[in-house]
């Protein structure tokens, strides 16, 4: 099937694709920061008008949206690619991936996780990476299985990583605190610990104790 063309300044040339349009914006936010982004500058970029943009986007939200899902996408591709076979492994395996995309991709890092107050969708970014994680979830229930005996409390228990996870990245993203990867994988390992520990050694009333046990 031949691309569709539209008359350009006297000549034929193909119509500007969804993925180009994206590509374009991406190019625009890692150079200028988000809120340079709009539907004008992405189509001055392409060399179109604004309308044929509006043919694929409704408006910038809609845009940076489709952008932020495509970062959930790639952090989830790095942190699954090739993971160790044990469990414990590959969660300490997750912290250094996740560490290295947000340093080689802070500009989409800092979009996917509204830090810049530019207008995304983020209930449907949330859902969206609430599926695009399920295997990753799974890894920390084999590894609740095997170090605690039990799977219960998985999910939560994931949210609290990436809140670790998330949080130092913030801060360093902010220039608040110098964390490196390793502090943070040295900050999971602590935290894996404290969950192991709390299986075994429950403590009455704890409400962390209960949310791990699936109650």
């Amino acid at each position: 099937m031949k691309p569709a063309t539209r008359k350009h300044r006297g000549g034929i040339r193909p119509v500007a694709g969804r993925q180009e349009i994206l590509d374009a914006a991406r190019s625009i936010g890692n150079r200028s920061g988000w809120k340079a982004v709009t539907i004008r500058a992405v189509a001055q970029q392409l060399g179109y008008s604004s309308p044929l943009l509006y043919e694929h986007f409704h408006d910038k939200q809609e845009l940076l949206t489709e952008l932020a899902i495509e970062g959930q996408v790639s952090l989830a591709d790095a942190l699954m690619r090739d993971l160790p076979a044990d469990p414990y492994d590959a969660l300490l395996s997750f912290v250094a991936r996740y560490w290295s995309f947000m340093r080689e991709n802070e500009q989409v890092y800092r979009l996917m996780n509204g830090m810049d107050g530019v207008p995304i969708d983020r209930e449907r970014v949330r859902v969206f990476s609430q599926r695009r994680f399920e295997a990753a979830i799974a890894i920390l229930q084999a590894w609740l299985t095997t170090a605690c005996g039990s799977a219960s409390g998985a999910a939560p228990s994931f949210d609290e990583l990436w809140a670790v996870l998330h949080g130092m990245a913030a801060l360093y993203l902010d220039r608040s605190v110098p964390f490196d990867s390793s502090r943070a994988q040295a900050c999971v390992e602590r935290w894996l610990m404290g969950i192991r520990k709390a299986h075994r050694d429950p403590i009455r009333g704890s409400g962390y104790q209960t949310d791990l046990a699936g109650g």
